[in-house]
């Protein structure tokens, strides 16, 4: 019977050891754990506002640069894409949701406010872009740049023509990109895991020693 008391204490202790240490490597691991999408935020700004309210069935689209000048300029101008955030985050990953989206760019912004572009995308076949950078960006800022969508040959038919041998326009020369939703994402900070961890830890720790106590009694 005494015997059976010991090895009893004993599986409770690695119990108890085992809890605890499976709470300190969690801890550890959701170091690298995605946060929560940075664009569902409260004061998060989109220049198109149906790409950032969560809801992949509202299709919003890029918005064109108008530029000044020359009319056959303003015909050929690219669309964008821009959503700010209403503080600095160190954003890790993008996803783009579109069903049209083939080449594009994107680009952040400094504390300055100056546009640098972080990444090329040349040929893309996917409706859900799914973007690792590879180094983190703290920026407040970003925008996707469209180069080349799926509708523009169709988008060039519409508006062009040659009669006569003159080049005519009636509108815009490349179609902008059809987006339900661009999301934005950095890591889960150390100091969020670390905070999590010992309250479960020291309930836990308490309600195990208390049943050992009972036991031993």
């Amino acid at each position: 019977m005494h015997f059976q008391s010991v090895m009893t204490v004993l599986m409770v202790v690695i119990v108890m050891v085992s809890s605890h240490g499976c709470l300190g490597l969690q801890g550890f691991s959701a170091e690298q754990q995605w946060s929560s999408n940075f664009v569902l935020a409260d004061g998060v700004r989109a220049n198109d506002p149906a790409i950032i309210d969560g809801n992949v069935r509202t299709v919003g689209q890029s918005q064109y640069v108008e530029s000044t000048g020359d009319m056959i300029m303003s015909f050929g101008s690219q669309s964008e894409s821009i959503i700010t955030l209403p503080e600095p985050k160190s954003i890790h990953r993008v996803i783009i949701h579109s069903s049209n989206l083939q080449a594009f760019d994107i680009w952040t912004t400094d504390s300055q406010g100056r546009w640098e572009k972080i990444k090329e995308v040349e040929s893309n076949k996917k409706k859900i872009i799914d973007i690792r950078l590879n180094r983190t960006v703290f920026t407040s800022g970003i925008k996707i740049r469209i180069r080349r969508t799926s509708d523009d040959a169709g988008q060039r038919r519409k508006n062009v023509q040659n009669i006569r041998g003159w080049r005519t326009y009636s509108g815009k020369v490349n179609a902008p990109a059809k987006i339900s939703e661009i999301e934005l994402y950095g890591f889960v900070s150390k100091s969020d895991a670390v905070s999590a961890v010992p309250q479960a830890s020291t309930s836990n720790k308490g309600e195990e020693l208390d049943a050992l106590d009972e036991f031993l009694k």
